[in-house]
């Protein structure tokens, strides 16, 4: 993959992606028998968590144990189930960052893109890390702190048989491993694919600005030829263009499960919080609880940092106008300048239906909302 290689791998391995089937039949089956593996494996175990915390109810602490890890996994069943579904439209938004016009044309170009390439690879990595440290984690705590049983499970989800035998315990306790591992893989897959867009679409604004600044460098007022400088400024207008279109393309494709995320997590961290108040300082629970809350808080704040850089980014297409030497162009050409910095000034924002916009602000309210819900719970549980 050209685009953000190690999220497609990530997908690829968990049978999520096949950009280029093979021709063997065989091969084939087996791709498509590990995808539904996968498939399976994740939705059964987010829908006996659901069952469990229907059957906690009426237990506040037994019920809010369970709830910030199911919700997390509701989620991710929204993402891997809109990412199925629309992966035709995934590979045509790829194809708009891999056209022409969004092709580097030069040493200094190809800098301005690797940069921001390097920067939603190292994103990527930092975020799995953070996440799969929490997988071990959780995975841990059952073995290496005190339980309340003897059969201890790395978490609580609705069992239809008995697990005091070895075997099923041990089969059942192989079973969430899985499950966690695929989910924190595909859970950072698909997060950290909307930051990768949106920081390869800041890329292409960056390099939108540079060849802006470069028109009237490149034809100086005394060695002026119009029909070179008229061609410049109008594929900067259709790389603007290009972008709006992108961006048009990555609201439509995650920013609705994007949206579910947000109101998920201001349940999961209030809940989190509030088990970690119940738990033992520094104790085996208490540590794989504090990563959890740390990989939630920074994958929301991912969000809404990236989103927050790209409408900044956008709007700073004018001021790369107004620095350029405009004076020296003609008005044909002022007129596409006056036209570009019009539509730059409203600024590129990923949002729902101008809800849970992609921005700091909502971050902030994220955290206040928490925290309020937070004091709710203690209140009830006194």
């Amino acid at each position: 993959m050209d685009i953000l290689p190690l999220n497609f791998r990530v997908l690829w391995f968990c049978g999520a992606w096949n950009e280029r089937s093979s021709s063997n039949t065989f091969i084939r089956f087996l791709c498509s028998c590990y995808r539904y593996a996968v498939f399976i494996l994740i939705y059964q175990f987010t829908i006996s968590e659901i069952i469990e915390l229907i059957r906690m109810r009426d237990h506040i602490e037994e019920l809010t144990e369970g709830l910030f890890l199911a919700l997390t996994y509701v989620a991710l069943c929204f993402k891997y189930g809109n990412f199925l579904a629309r992966q035709n439209q995934v590979s045509m938004l790829l194809d708009c960052f891999r056209g022409e016009t969004c092709q580097p044309k030069n040493s200094e170009e190809k800098m301005i893109l690797s940069r921001y390439n390097r920067k939603a690879e190292w994103c990527a990595r930092a975020f799995m890390i953070m996440c799969q440290a929490s997988c071990v984690a959780h995975i841990l705590a059952p073995i290496v702190g005190p339980q309340d049983t003897d059969r201890p499970l790395p978490f609580k989800t609705y069992l239809p048989y008995s697990i005091s035998g070895l075997f099923p315990y041990v089969a059942t306790y192989l079973q969430h491993v899985g499950a966690i591992f695929y989910g924190v893989l595909l859970n950072v897959a698909f997060d950290t694919l909307v930051y990768g867009f949106t920081l390869h679409v800041c890329g292409q604004i960056e390099l939108l600005r540079h060849r802006l600044s470069e028109i009237f460098r490149n034809y100086p007022d005394t060695e002026r030829t119009d029909s070179g400088k008229d061609a410049m400024i109008d594929e900067c207008v259709k790389h603007h263009l290009h972008v709006h279109e992108i961006v048009r393309r990555i609201q439509s494709l995650f920013v609705w499960t994007v949206t579910v995320l947000f109101i998920f997590s201001m349940v999961t961290l209030c809940t989190s919080i509030f088990q970690m108040s119940k738990k033992e300082l520094l104790s085996a629970k208490f540590f794989s609880l504090l990563l959890y809350l740390g990989c939630m808080l920074f994958q929301v704040f991912l969000y809404c940092w990236y989103g927050n850089e790209l409408e900044l980014k956008s709007k700073s297409i004018g001021d790369a106008i107004y620095s350029s030497n405009w004076t020296i162009a003609t008005s044909r050409e002022r007129r596409s300048l006056l036209f570009m910095m019009t539509i730059s000034q409203r600024g590129l924002n990923l949002s729902y239906y101008g809800i849970f916009s992609l921005a700091l602000d909502t971050f902030t309210w994220i955290l206040k909302t928490s925290y309020s819900a937070f004091n709710v719970l203690q209140r009830a549980s006194m």
